[in-house]
């Protein structure tokens, strides 16, 4: 019994499988590109991501193109954020849509060799006339795959709330740079505590008076 109902039209479908939730490790994935290579989840490592899954990239109105295109128009304003697009479209597919409509920088998977995705993610249509489509979500996750944002779509039709994962990642880029700048005074704290350590040394040796070269006692 699915706990998720997308909208498509007039009809209310079942979505199933395990969607990640905020905080969890994003499942791994084996997927093919446009360019039918298999690609792991882990070739992304150590990259902020974006994952976007759409009905298909040959959906105009209903949770395809045009919301790429608007998750691709977002993803603009954070060029280190690595957009992963999956849909069930065959590799040739999306090397046709990467060649109608560009999409460079952009990820395009295809769940042909990994039908365990659509679970995984939960993001599996389950009745007709979408059944085996993958449904519209949104995942955000940073560089160890942990994740910070999971939204699915109610309506094929609706857009994904980018308000906040904007806000999302200026809290993510504001600590990173408060870390850096933390870093940085640390860094200044021990060199100057070493300059003093070093400083107090040479004192200490200035002061030690050589013993006389026959042995005696100084006056």
């Amino acid at each position: 019994m699915s706990d998720f109902w997308l909208q498509y039209g007039d009809e209310m479908l079942p979505v199933i499988g395990d969607f990640p939730r905020v905080g969890d490790y994003l499942p791994s994935f084996m997927l093919v590109d446009d360019h039918k290579r298999d690609v792991a989840l882990e070739s992304f490592a150590n990259a902020p991501k974006l994952i976007l899954t759409l009905l298909s990239v040959d959906e105009d109105e209903h949770a395809g193109l045009f919301l790429l295109r608007e998750t691709r128009r977002f993803t603009e304003r954070w060029p280190h954020l690595k957009l992963i697009v999956i849909t069930v479209d065959s590799p040739s597919s999306l090397a046709r849509a990467r060649q109608e409509h560009g999409l460079p920088q952009v990820a395009l998977l295809s769940t042909l060799r990994g039908r365990d995705f659509h679970k995984r993610y939960g993001v599996l249509i389950a009745e007709f006339p979408l059944s085996g489509y993958t449904a519209p979500a949104l995942l955000l996750a940073d560089g160890d795959n942990v994740v910070y944002y999971a939204e699915r779509l109610i309506n094929t039709r609706d857009f994904f709330d980018f308000d906040t994962v904007n806000t999302l990642l200026q809290d993510a880029e504001q600590k990173a740079l408060e870390a850096e700048r933390e870093a940085e005074e640390s860094r200044l704290i021990l060199e100057a505590e070493r300059e003093r350590g070093t400083e107090r040394l040479i004192e200490k040796v200035k002061q030690i008076q050589p013993a006389p070269p026959d042995g005696r006692e100084p006056n």
